[in-house]
């Protein structure tokens, strides 16, 4: 009896240690190829017309020298116009965003800037995009777009584009026709897909990209996961979960 009992024991604490083996994670880069950068802090809100003071964006750029190759912008309203003077002091590169709303006469003032910017940052800003899920939004036409896109890569000398979720750019390849690669928003969360499931669920809609246009350059310049936040059916946003994915 004292001998089946020690059995049962050691048996235990083998299946025990194998079921609580832990996973081991993939090595971590030295660096990472970018981050979507938007520098609010506490109380700042674009809506009312808030923003971070140069000296605060100039802070965080410093905690990502070293760490990451470049940033990603979404606008150059008020103080975001200097990310790209301000990140190649910390020898970052930038992809610059022209931000595309409703409002038409904002989006050639904006568009305008941003390839004055580019023209005076031609050595820091590595691409451009024109609007973020605008189309997605509904913000603005197809053709809209395209006119914005066109007005821009006729004068900037870098890669062009627009940022949209994959399906909006399989849905418009004449949207594609008119960009210099796919900027695309893959965020599996937003989608109700398990964190289990989440980084396969990229890889489909990624390749889905890959297949419909074979000969466009595709740069994924959203995709993540968030670390709180209410669950979206079986999507559930935590720290660990952030970790995981």
């Amino acid at each position: 009896t004292i001998i089946i009992a020690l059995l049962m024991a050691v048996l235990s604490i083998l299946l025990w240690a194998l079921v609580s083996k832990p996973l081991s994670s993939p090595p971590w880069p030295s660096r990472i190829e970018g981050y979507s950068f938007q520098p609010m802090r506490a109380g700042d809100s674009p809506e009312r017309g808030e923003y971070p003071s140069i000296a605060q964006i100039d802070e965080d750029l410093a905690l990502l020298a070293g760490d990451v190759k470049s940033v990603r912008t979404y606008s150059i309203e008020s103080t975001l116009a200097e990310i790209p003077s301000l990140a190649k002091a910390h020898g970052l590169k930038v992809t610059l965003g022209a931000w595309i709303s409703d409002d038409l006469e904002a989006n050639e003032k904006e568009v305008f800037r941003a390839m004055q910017i580019f023209l005076e940052n031609k050595d820091t800003v590595e691409r451009m995009i024109v609007g973020n899920e605008a189309i997605l939004r509904g913000d603005v036409t197809v053709p809209e777009l395209i006119r914005y896109l066109k007005q821009v890569r006729y004068t900037v000398v870098a890669p062009v584009s627009s940022a949209e979720p994959w399906h909006i750019w399989l849905k418009h390849p004449e949207l594609v026709e008119q960009v210099d690669y796919i900027a695309v928003h893959l965020l599996p969360y937003w989608e109700n897909i398990p964190v289990d499931y989440a980084v396969n669920f990229v890889e489909e809609q990624y390749n889905k990209l890959v297949e419909a246009y074979p000969d466009k350059p595709i740069v994924i310049t959203e995709v993540g996961w968030p670390s709180s936040g209410r669950s979206r059916e079986a999507a559930v946003a935590s720290l660990a979960n952030q970790a995981t994915f």
